[in-house]
């Protein structure tokens, strides 16, 4: 009975361990939501996090790992860094994979370096549609593909019913427009009644550029001869566009002079429309502000919680089984580990808490997926401490080694490059400074 007391006071010591080191994140998410700090400040605590981390992964994991197979289980020097470096590979593979579906499910938007690489392929899945459409037009197939990001901001998809007048002859011109589907009647007043068809237009045809580029009114209407749909560029657009792309304005003249009798042969045309379309989607580069924002809202979906949850767990809970696995008493406890998880929660919890509140999670449900995490966090390290503490030293090592595996994937792919895109060279000091930091609880 005595013995069971014990074992019980040592896993409750384990779990509040846990706690200790996850409650940086309650403390960043309230950093993150309230005090706001800068990203340059945010980098650098990122930075530190991720030396000490790094230490603690090198000594208190992968070198304690290998020296106790080689004292305990009696194993070669060779033998045992394999037990360890397998260990790595498996626990770095399991990450890779898992956040891999957790981020197609929305798990992304938990970290902000992740979140912006998801959100910039949602952007591509969603522009490849227009950008298909555009690929079938040879006046803008002219234009470099690479070019395209800026187009796609000024093009604006219109349905009309057959019969609409698109605009009037002796209008000002206000838009330029591509058909994607249907047909459109360009036409002039008959010298007797009713009106003379100068020109059929079909999907991959444009019209309405000439008034623009001359400034002059129209000198034709535009009929929907069908249903149609187009592609629409207003006015202030098209002379942003004429002004950063000489191609898209010779392309234009060219037309006007020849109305696609030589084609765009001239320039870029011949790039085939698939070939184009993919050119272009893969030289989608950048997310503005406001797009960011925007389809942070928009894809935080009803299951974004819940793989942000799964997310969460999959970072944290490696970190926690390690605590739990180690923990025999306060008094022999080595407290690096722990310092390292906790510095490394608390820039995550804050940078993440932050793009939470910009996908549209309430301040309430942040906190309650992170005061989860801890929780969960608890549970791992005290089923470590009873599972782990007295198994067998290779069952023990490689158990440490793959969840340091993971932790190790989660560093590289997620806080390096968050710290550095922020801080930019200054965050290799801090780096230093942490690993400094987590050595010297090497030797208290």
């Amino acid at each position: 009975m005595e013995v069971l007391s014990i074992d019980i006071s040592r896993m409750v010591f384990a779990a509040l361990m846990a706690v200790v080191a996850m409650t940086s994140l309650l403390v960043g998410t309230t950093i993150g939501l309230y005090a706001r700090p800068s990203q340059k400040v945010h980098a650098m605590i990122m930075a530190f996090g991720t030396g000490a981390l790094i230490q603690a992964l090198a000594l208190q994991l992968a070198q304690e790992g290998a020296d106790r197979l080689m004292h305990h289980a009696h194993l070669s020097g060779l033998m045992s860094w394999m037990w360890v470096a397998g260990g790595f590979v498996a626990g770095g593979s399991v990450y890779y994979v898992g956040n891999r579906l957790i981020d197609i499910w929305g798990g992304a938007l938990r970290h902000p370096a992740m979140a912006k690489l998801y959100l910039l392929n949602k952007k591509r899945e969603e522009s490849a549609a227009i950008l298909k459409q555009l690929s079938k037009v040879e006046l803008v197939r002219s234009l470099p593909p690479e070019d395209m990001e800026d187009v796609l901001l000024c093009v604006h998809p219109v349905v009309l019913p057959a019969g609409t007048v698109i605009f009037r002859q002796g209008e000002q011109g206000d838009a330029l427009y591509f058909v994607d589907e249907g047909e459109v009647d360009i036409c002039v007043p008959n010298q007797g009644s009713g009106q003379k068809r100068v020109a059929l237009l079909g999907p991959g045809q444009s019209f309405g550029e000439m008034a623009l580029l001359t400034g002059e009114p129209r000198t034709a209407s535009a009929v929907a001869l069908s249903d149609v749909e187009l592609l629409k560029i207003d006015k202030e657009h098209f002379d942003e566009l004429i002004d950063k792309s000489p191609n898209l304005r010779r392309s234009v003249e060219s037309l006007n002079a020849k109305r696609l009798e030589h084609n765009v042969r001239t320039t870029q045309g011949t790039m085939d429309a698939e070939l184009w379309q993919k050119v272009a989607v893969s030289n989608i580069q950048r997310l503005s502000r406001n797009e960011e924002v925007s389809l942070m809202q928009k894809h935080a979906s009803a299951g974004a919680p819940l793989a942000i949850f799964m997310g969460a767990m999959m970072d944290g809970i490696p970190e926690s089984i390690v605590i739990g696995s180690s923990f025999v008493s306060l008094a022999s406890y080595q407290y690096t580990f722990l310092a390292a998880v906790f510095l490394s929660n608390l820039p995550e919890a804050m940078a993440s808490s932050a793009g939470m509140a910009e996908a549209g999670f309430s301040r309430m449900r942040i906190f309650g997926l992170w005061g989860g995490l801890v929780i969960a966090g608890a549970f791992a390290a005290a089923i470590g401490n009873v599972f782990l503490l007295d198994a067998p030293p290779v069952a023990i090592t490689l158990v440490e080694a793959v969840a340091g595996g993971g932790i190790l994937a989660m560093v590289s792919s997620v806080m390096m490059p968050e710290a550095y895109e922020h801080g930019g060279a200054e965050v290799g000091l801090s780096t230093i400074a942490g690993f400094i930091c987590a050595f010297l609880f090497s030797f208290i």
